[in-house]
């Protein structure tokens, strides 16, 4: 089982941004001492208490210079809203920066307000998705790029630097859909999967048909499922912290116009810690994700420490370094 970590850095109006974007650092490189395998940061745009991270190739190249082994993700970059050649720099950039500890995480995005701030009309988020995931994988394995398409068009454009991995970093693409996950089958891409955003019922559904969809590329192919986390042996901190910060997340959430804020709107904190969370103890911990794993048969987990972003940055270390010391060995 592969384990890493997930932030979205939400940023409320008491908290400092400079200060958290130095705690999500600290916590890759913390993460990579404790022997985690990787670091996934978000890209989410014009709401500050729900994400401070609209950037996270920059945080990522920051990251890859005080790690030496864990790999860089990203969960993801909302490529509808790029121009996709500027993004094909920009990851192979942070490929070459880390010496190959890249993994290209995509998707479309769900809230409206995104597009609208780029001046991009929603409904085209499938077809500019399609279209720049094919001209980004070609501007990465051809010396020269020759592209006809709806929305970009490019003729011989050299594209540099490659990518440190050949042909390209790992793709992995979100799916908060059915018919998304039937695409990622049948495009032959690995997986995340969030089951707190998509719901448990529509994550098993989902993969059900990415499973049937895959076919023969199945088995070369990786589901990872984002399951938040937090790791304690003071059983008063998980009724008193975690329930705050969770909170404070729903709460967020529910104010975003998208189908997870519809869903959203019927979840409490009692209802994500049974279904959705692994919290408590390390006993408790390692039972909830064999249970998850039965369920879904991941073959990673991505841990999600700080879900609403209101946990001090030394109680998220101490959580990670219990999860690393007592859960993650029951795994291996």
């Amino acid at each position: 089982m592969i384990f890493g970590i997930f932030d979205q850095l939400p940023c409320s109006d008491e908290q400092i941004p400079s200060q958290r974007y130095k705690d999500v650092i600290s916590q890759a490189q913390l993460a990579d001492e404790l022997g985690f395998d990787q670091v996934w940061l978000a890209e989410l745009h014009f709401n500050p208490r729900f994400s401070m991270m609209p950037a996270p190739l920059m945080l990522g190249s920051a990251i890859a210079q005080i790690t030496k082994d864990i790999r860089i993700g990203t969960a993801v970059n909302l490529l509808p809203l790029h121009q996709p050649i500027r993004l094909a720099e920009e990851v192979a950039t942070l490929d070459q920066l880390s010496e190959g500890r890249a993994i290209f995480g995509i998707g479309r995005g769900a809230q409206p307000r995104q597009y609208q701030g780029y001046g991009i009309h929603m409904d085209e988020g499938r077809r500019r998705f399609l279209e720049a995931l094919d001209l980004i994988k070609q501007a990465w394995t051809q010396k020269e790029s020759h592209f006809t398409g709806q929305f970009y068009n490019v003729d011989n454009v050299s594209v540099v630097p490659k990518p440190y991995q050949a042909p390209n970093p790992p793709i992995y693409i979100a799916a908060n859909s059915f018919d998304t996950f039937e695409m990622v089958g049948e495009l032959g891409h690995n997986l995340l999967v969030a089951p707190l955003v998509v719901s448990r019922e529509g994550a098993l559904a989902g993969l059900e048909a990415y499973k049937c969809a895959a076919g023969e590329y199945l088995i070369n192919l990786s589901i990872n499922i984002n399951i938040p986390v937090y790791v304690t042996e003071e059983n008063e901190k998980v009724k008193n912290g975690y329930k705050f910060t969770v909170d404070n997340y729903l709460s967020t959430l529910q104010q975003n116009r998208s189908n997870a804020a519809s869903r959203a709107a019927h979840l409490d904190y009692e209802t994500v810690c049974a279904d959705y969370a692994a919290i408590g103890t390390p006993e408790q911990v390692v039972a909830k994700l064999k249970f998850f794993q039965q369920i879904f048969d991941p073959q990673e987990f991505m841990g999600w420490f700080n879900i609403g972003g209101m946990l001090p940055n030394d109680e998220v270390a101490n959580s990670m370094k219990l999860f690393a010391e007592k859960v993650i060995p029951q795994f291996k």
